[in-house]
This record gives C-alpha cells, structure tokens and sequence, in this order.
C-alpha cells in the first residue's frame, strides 16, 4: 500500500499516526522564514510539502505554492474556501494537489497550476482527504464517504454512513479499511469503519464526537480516537471497533492523537499534553500548558520528540519523559499540528505559516 511517502501531510501517513520520519531542530532560537497572505486570512489547516514546495491554504479563498527553503510565494490557486472551515487539510500525490474547498474535492494539477477536476461532497464538507494507492477518500458534513479515482475524479464508490452523522474527520485508511469520526453535537458521535474495496460497513461504535480538525489514529490493530465533549480518549479493535481501554479527563478532546514507540499522546481544551501506554492506556507523563490548544491544534512526533503548538507558543517535548526540549514564541496563536520534515518543524499560527530549525 503506497500513501505518497515522498509527501509529507496531516497525520504523517494514511493512518494519521502523527508520527513523522527523521527528526526535528533540537533548538530553535528564530524562525527560518513566515509567510503572510497580502490580505489578512487566516489558516486552521496543516500544510503539505512535496519535491521543494509547501502548499498552504487560508481562508480568502486561495491556496498557496511556498518555496520550502525561503518561504516565497511560487503561485496561488483558488479553491472555494471563503471560511477557515470551509477548507481542509491538503496533500499531494501523482503529480496533483488534492484538497477540499467550497464543498468539493478539488485536483489541482502541479504541473499547470489548474484544477484538474472537482467532485462534489457537499456544501459543508470540510473532511481532508487522503490518498492511498491510486484513490483518494473523504467524508461528508452530511453524513457520507466517498472514493474517487484519484488521476481521473471518477467516483468508485459513495455510501451513507448508517448512523446519520455528520463526517467532518480527517480519512484514515488501513490496507483494507477506511475509518472516520462523526459527530451528531459536540458530545455524540461514532467511530466507522468501511471496506475499503465497495464502501460496505463493517463496524460503527459510539466513541463521541470528532470535528474537522480530527481524524482517527491507527497503529497496528488498534484505532485511537478522540471525543470532543466526551472528554476521553478511546482505544479500539480495528477488527471488530470493541473498546479495549478508556482513558477520562476533565476538558473537552478535539484533534488528533499522535502515536509512536508505544507512546499515544494528545491534548484538549483542559490544556493539558497527555502520554499513555499505547497498550494499557496508563499515563506515563502529562505536562500542563500555559494556554489551551485551538480545536484544530495536535501534537506530532519526529526523532523521539513531541511537537505542538499551545497558545503562541510551539513546544517540544522528549517523548518517554516529557522533558521540554525548546520552547518557540510564535507571532500569532498556533493554529495547526506541525509538521516535521529534514530538521525543520513547519506550522500554521492563524495569520501565518513558518518555519522553524
């Protein structure tokens, strides 16, 4: 199974474990570049690089081509998104830049800097998509998931989901599996997991409500999943979507568990990084925050170290003690997870992206 290695995006991987090859600056004292819009925006999705180029996108209804090194503006292409939350999450596979604006799918062609196609989702989607082998994936505000032939935009399947909530959730995928989160409010909602080949449901269990700046966490059999007002973290069979631990805390739960070494970590609105046994759901360190993240704000892991911004502040952390590594103040609040490619730690901080190593 092929999800683009040669790119980096949300979640690292087609799984969203979080967990990013190579290592991070092991200090940062400036920032190597930022990168403003000409026009006030502001951007609650995490970039995506590939070959040279990050690609960023904010809420006055542009995406943007970066140059990684110096953070100069290449091109721009626009993508329907007038609002911060009508945008998703992109990334880049087969020469295409695929992202979600306006309600639709868009292909952007790498090459001419033109949509290639767009299908539609519908008017609300915000779900990012991802890209396995030669389909992308991505969910409905209204309660669907789609696949669609990734160089052509034909559709191979489209199904709604059974339990009639609304798909805001990253896409994860597994060599057979598509899994999503829902949300019916800010507390319910459902773990689902479809068959990757025809769309068919093969589980859904009730595991609180995930928004748009989530996604399920899959390492090996176990799927990792956050729960808004459900305040817990749930771990479950991805066999069978059978709850094998809960782990309670005292704030509302939204992103995306980050997952590596054995180690599960995460954060919520109670300001609070936590990291558990990945296997029993015991805490190992928890480290308290200065300010609560923003809903769309997780934490990533690179070379053994955490990484998430809280506040205006981007942190690192070493993974098994929770030590603070460094600590970076960032000009606007930290917006989105970091993403973490050959040393440097590249995130979104509302009106900005920079680059950090």
């Amino acid at each position: 199974m092929s999800d683009s290695s040669r790119s980096v995006f949300f979640g690292a991987n087609a799984a969203r474990t979080g967990h990013f090859e190579g290592t991070g600056p092991l200090v940062v004292k400036r920032a190597r570049w930022k990168f403003k819009p000409g026009t006030l925006a502001t951007t609650r999705n995490t970039p995506a690089i590939h070959d040279g180029v990050l690609f960023a996108n904010f809420d006055n209804d542009k995406l943007y081509a970066l140059d990684l090194a110096k953070g100069k503006e290449l091109w721009s292409v626009r993508v329907g998104g007038r609002v911060s939350e009508s945008i998703s999450n992109p990334m880049v596979a087969h020469g295409l830049l695929f992202v979600v604006g306006g309600g639709q799918c868009h292909a952007v062609d790498l090459g001419t800097h033109a949509i290639r196609w767009s299908v539609s989702c519908d008017s609300e989607a915000t779900s990012s998509p991802i890209v396995v082998d030669d389909d992308v994936y991505v969910g409905a505000r209204l309660g669907g998931v789609v696949a669609i032939d990734a160089r052509t935009g034909v559709e191979r399947w489209r199904v709604q989901l059974r339990c009639g909530e609304s798909v805001g959730s990253a896409v994860s995928v597994t060599r057979d599996q598509v899994v999503v989160g829902t949300r019916r409010d800010f507390v319910e909602g459902h773990v689902v997991a479809l068959d990757r080949a025809t769309g068919g449901e093969r589980w859904s269990a009730k595991a609180g409500a995930m928004a748009n700046g989530g996604a399920p966490a899959i390492e090996g059999s176990t799927v990792y999943a956050l729960s808004g007002l459900g305040q817990c973290l749930r771990a479950l069979d991805l066999a069978s979507g059978k709850e094998r631990w809960l782990y309670e805390t005292g704030g509302a739960l939204w992103g995306t568990p980050a997952v590596a070494d054995g180690v599960v970590c995460f954060t919520g609105y109670h300001g609070i990084l936590h990291a558990l046994d990945q296997d029993t759901g015991k805490e190992i360190w928890s480290v308290a925050l200065d300010n609560p993240p923003k809903d769309t704000v997780s934490p990533t892991i690179a070379g053994g170290v955490v990484y998430m911004g809280a506040g205006n502040v981007v942190h690192a952390w070493t993974l098994r003690e929770g030590t603070e590594r460094w600590r970076w103040k960032a000009p606007y609040r930290v917006s989105t997870a970091p993403l973490v490619a050959d040393g440097t730690v590249y995130v979104g901080c509302d009106r900005a992206i920079v680059a950090l190593g």
